[in-house]
């Protein structure tokens, strides 16, 4: 399979919400850099935390990937994604309630992948500002 229909099939993943069958995609050793997070995530057992928070938080996320752009070790993806918070999210300093708004984002997502097609690196870009104004955390 190529790194980019990995990426397409991960989004499949993620829109059915099933954080364990996402985490098979990543290197047990593989780090994540988010901007909600002063420190990247580290280890598998990390990233797949964040998942499931995450779909904890917005459990009828939804995810297209709009444009994948591929080279011999990286993908690069544009999202865009729209849910509902109905769950706590999970923050560096602790979890915030549920606001039960809506949000829409566009993200960037840079995946660097090993010899044996799994995630040994991945950069997130998207706007924690408007994400937090969408869910009423900020005035």
């Amino acid at each position: 399979m190529s790194n980019s229909a990995t990426i397409r099939k991960m989004t499949e993943i993620f829109n059915n919400h099933d954080s364990n069958a996402l985490i098979a995609h990543y290197a047990d050793n593989a780090v994540v850099y988010d901007p909600l997070y002063p420190e990247p995530l580290r280890g598998k057992e990390a990233i797949e935390k964040d998942w499931t928070d995450f779909i904890r938080a917005f459990p009828d996320i939804q995810s297209e990937a709009r444009t994948i752009i591929e080279n011999a070790t990286t993908v690069a993806t544009e999202y865009y994604m729209k849910g509902t918070n109905s769950g706590p999210l999970a923050t560096p300093d602790g979890e915030l309630p549920a606001s039960g708004k809506k949000i829409e984002m566009g993200a960037g997502i840079f995946s660097r992948f090993d010899e044996n097609g799994k995630i040994v690196e991945e950069h997130r870009y998207y706007n924690v500002a408007a994400l937090m104004e969408q869910l009423g955390l900020t005035q």
